[in-house]
């Protein structure tokens, strides 16, 4: 098959996107334990008294890659460390999705949480969208460090910004224990 042939052929398969579509494919139907680990962060652009009070607070939750960039969270998010433990804080995720983008600086796995919301003192965040970035290594690898995760707000009702609220770890793949047999 020709040179020229190949990379249409690619175009086709992945729909133009040929630096994502294998790593998407290698991340697929593979489940992370994902810490979400809120609070202040340094150089963060939220108001000045947000989760002052309320310290550092945790969720857990499995978090299930599927085709297409669709992303279902296997297991609700349950308060892991902090008062979100002390006081029987929800955190409900109610849709989730991901995409691997690449350069050649590297790769970086991005996924998205729609949320009904989290209060708990002075650590509030309203129902919406909360962004997971973290470096991914191809094909099949999320890095074992922090990742940031981040919302995206508005400063003088006009001025779009992504503020920081805190970082979280992934953990994975795990395995599948739902289908295996015990011996």
């Amino acid at each position: 098959m020709s040179l020229l042939r190949s990379i249409s052929a690619a175009l086709l398969l992945w729909g133009g996107d040929t630096l994502r579509a294998p790593v998407r494919m290698s991340l697929v139907g593979s489940t992370y334990r994902v810490n979400l680990d809120f609070g202040r962060e340094t150089g963060t652009w939220m108001p000045p008294r947000w989760a002052v009070n309320a310290g550092r607070t945790e969720f857990t939750l499995e978090l299930a890659f599927l085709d297409a960039g669709v992303a279902t969270v296997s297991s609700p998010a349950r308060p892991l460390r902090g008062l979100a433990l002390a006081t029987g804080a929800k955190f409900p995720v109610e849709r989730a999705s991901w995409r691997v983008d690449s350069d050649k600086g590297g790769s970086t796995l991005r996924c998205l949480l729609e949320h009904g919301g989290l209060a708990i003192q002075d650590c509030v965040l309203e129902a919406g969208e909360l962004y997971l970035s973290i470096p991914f290594f191809p094909p099949a690898t999320v890095s074992r460090k922090e990742g940031l995760l981040s919302i995206i707000a508005y400063r003088f009702g006009i001025r779009k910004e992504r503020r920081l609220v805190g970082v979280f770890f992934a953990e994975g793949p795990l395995e599948d224990t739902k289908n295996k047999v015990n011996s």
